[in-house]
Order: C-alpha cells, then structure tokens, then sequence
C-alpha cells in the first residue's frame, strides 16, 4: 500500500512539474508576440505592419485558452500535491 501511494505521489508531482513547464514556455511565447510599439496606423505604407500586429495579435488571442487550461490543471495538481503531502504528514504520526 505504502508503495502504490508514493508511486501515485512521485506521478502527481511529475504532472505538475511537466504542465506547469509546458504553461511557463506558453506564457513566454505569447508574451514574444506582443508587437514592441503598441501604435497602429493604417496608412498606406503601413498597412504590412498593420497586418502583421494583427497576425500576431490573433495568435496571442488563441492561446489564451490553452493558457487558461493549463492554469487549472496546474492548480490542481498543486492543491493535490499539497493534499498528500499534508495526508503523508499526517499518517506518519
């Protein structure tokens, strides 16, 4: 028994650990797609500018669903880490 729960512990841990990388390499993405100057112009020759900002805007917008996924499933594991931490601390006594 003891073995099966620090089994299902090292797992928890690793999932965080690897959800919450792939969520730090996400948020780094996303904040390279943020355009250096935030002024859009629309004039003639600035319209290849303008289409790219938007380009870039679009993928920062598509992300963030991923993002926000991310996010909930590295809360829970972390609460659930937490959790069996506190249940291994406990069952010791």
């Amino acid at each position: 028994m003891e073995a099966s729960q620090s089994m299902a512990f090292a797992l928890v841990y690793i999932s965080w650990g690897i959800i919450t990388v792939i969520l730090v390499v996400l948020l780094s993405y996303r904040a390279t797609l943020w355009p250096d100057d935030e002024q859009i112009s629309i004039d003639a020759p600035d319209l290849e500018r303008f289409k790219r900002q938007q380009t870039l805007l679009s993928k920062r917008s598509m992300l963030l669903g991923e993002i926000v996924v991310l996010s909930v499933i590295s809360g829970v594991l972390l609460l659930t880490c937490v959790g069996f931490s506190l249940f291994r601390g406990h069952s010791s006594f």
